[in-house]
């Protein structure tokens, strides 16, 4: 019996969601950048007006986001869960993503 619930802990542990989020910037102006489409591995939402995005994703699964948005280059960004199988406080340097215009010099 203890062996039951045992694997129904672990087996339910390893399906569980983790939200992954952060802020879309403007490399340029460092202002918030509003409806910058972004795919998590095939989960897709948009920034607000404050630049946020989140969406729940599985744990113990590399990420790859896709941020898009009309006059700044594509941006593809690929995450690791840490040790713990999850998301960290600490996955994006301060949680922000910077998109360049496709006009800068510091595109391509």
């Amino acid at each position: 019996m203890k062996f039951k619930y045992i694997f129904l802990i672990v087996l339910l542990s390893g399906c569980t969601n983790n939200k992954f989020f952060g802020y879309v910037y403007d490399y340029d102006t460092e202002k918030p950048i509003k409806d910058v489409q972004v795919n998590i591995n095939g989960i897709t939402t948009q920034t607000d007006s404050t630049g946020y995005f989140s969406a729940k994703i599985k744990s113990n699964k590399d990420c790859i986001i896709l941020l898009q948005k009309e006059e700044y280059e594509v941006k593809k960004v690929y995450r690791r869960p840490d040790s713990l199988g999850m998301f960290s406080k600490r996955n994006l340097k301060k949680h922000k993503i910077y998109l360049f215009k496709e006009e800068s010099e510091f595109s391509k």
